[in-house]
């Protein structure tokens, strides 16, 4: 149940830090928002690395568990530039909740790939939820 408390934790954060980015916008550019904002997440990271030791490195090396995180970190900083562009250009209203979206894509993935078990509500929780930003988009 810990898992829910810090997917909750880190929803509301990044919510108030999307807010707080779509209105630096205003005057920033978004490629100036993308790397300050990540100079912290990377100072963060390397934080968390020093503090749990030799334990944060003992799997990385040349693998494909690590070309793997090498990808997701690159089609992370695509998503994230993309979201700041977006955030610039268009209404948080819209461009928020289509973002959000991307739990879909995730569930999509788990279950076909990881074998992720699909139960009916998982279903109806996706199709909710994706109506609820058709709507919020209009």
């Amino acid at each position: 149940m810990a898992h829910v408390l810090w997917a909750i934790f880190a929803m509301i954060t990044y919510g108030i830090a999307t807010f707080i980015l779509k209105y630096t916008f205003r005057t920033i550019s978004p490629a100036a928002g993308l790397t300050i904002a990540n100079l912290f997440v990377v100072s963060a990271g390397a934080g968390w690395m020093i503090l749990q030791g030799r334990d944060s490195l003992k799997e990385l090396g040349w693998n494909g568990v690590t070309g793997l995180l090498i990808v997701a970190s690159v089609v992370l900083a695509m998503s994230v530039a993309s979201l700041y562009k977006a955030l610039s250009m268009g209404p948080a209203t819209v461009v928020v909740p289509l973002f959000a979206l991307s739990f879909t894509v995730v569930a999509l993935l788990g279950f076909t790939i990881l074998g992720e078990p699909i139960k009916p509500t998982r279903i109806i929780g996706i199709v909710l939820a994706a109506s609820s930003i058709v709507l919020l988009t209009r």
